[in-house]
């Protein structure tokens, strides 16, 4: 069985021909230069979001079983498929909607959890975004 070049090295090499051979020798063409940067930008993000699946699923997965214990399907989240996993933590992400709304939870206890959940998808979607809590903070309190 082949494993190598797994899905993830398949993308970050089109980004990279796109960016260094394609992309220069469209100079003339803005339009479909900038398309091309696109392109190679969003091999880039599949290619992250693959290498990064697995931990991100589940630390995301132990955040919600500490938010709502007792509550899961384990069937779905331990399955290999990343289809069945997602639904499984969609089921989860609605049964802390549910909690929210009825007031079982408070939003203060989902915070981090959501904050958590924000970062790991911006780390891999946008690397050099600004994460220090400092610009969290409303303007006028600075």
């Amino acid at each position: 069985m082949q494993t190598r070049p797994d899905p993830s090295t398949l993308l970050d090499a089109v980004a990279l021909f796109l960016l260094e051979e394609v992309a220069p020798a469209l100079k003339a063409e803005k339009a479909l230069a900038f398309r091309v940067l696109i392109a190679a930008n969003l091999a880039t993000i599949v290619s992250g979001e693959l290498r990064t699946a697995d931990d991100r699923f589940a630390a995301e997965r132990a955040r919600l079983g500490a938010l709502l214990p007792g509550v899961g399907e384990p069937g779905r989240l331990d399955s290999p498929r990343t289809s069945e996993r997602e639904s499984g933590l969609l089921a989860l992400d609605r049964e802390l909607a549910r909690r929210l709304r009825s007031g079982e939870l408070t939003p203060e206890a989902a915070l981090a959890h959501l904050r958590q959940t924000g970062a790991e998808t911006l780390a891999v979607v946008n690397p050099r975004f600004d994460l220090s809590e400092e610009i969290e903070r409303p303007w006028t309190s600075r």
